[in-house]
């Protein structure tokens, strides 16, 4: 690298110093010259204001996790398909129309892949 292009790096480098400078000073403030006065309130679980029920009355269910998990992987990689389709796009115009498919058809298989294996794995057993 050339000494410009290495200057270039010296403004992230910069600013990646300065967040986390700030980051330190800020957390060794509030570390340093908050009040601590736990007791046994303070230090409970806080859920929305209910007061804590023990034993609990039942198990409680996590499918709703699984359908949020689920959600999330298949969101994130269909939002991840636009930025592809547009960069790739640009190759797409100059011929490389089979390096475009090819990439979007490989993605695509990973996504159908996934949504197999969780099939397979019972993850859309509570449609039912």
């Amino acid at each position: 690298m050339q000494g410009s292009e290495l200057l270039q790096y010296t403004h992230l480098l910069a600013m990646l110093v300065a967040a986390g400078t700030i980051a330190c000073v800020i957390t060794g403030i509030s570390y340093f010259f908050g009040p601590r006065s736990p007791n046994a309130r303070k230090l409970s679980p806080y859920e929305c204001g209910i007061e804590d029920i023990v034993p609990l009355p039942k198990r409680f269910p996590v499918k709703f996790l699984q359908v949020a998990m689920l959600f999330l992987i298949f969101d994130v990689e269909a939002i991840a398909l636009y930025p592809a389709v547009s960069v790739l796009k640009g190759a797409a115009a100059v011929g490389d129309g089979f390096y475009v498919l090819a990439t979007v058809g490989s993605f695509l298989s990973l996504i159908l892949l996934g949504f197999i294996y969780e099939w397979k794995k019972g993850a859309f057993e509570w449609i039912s």
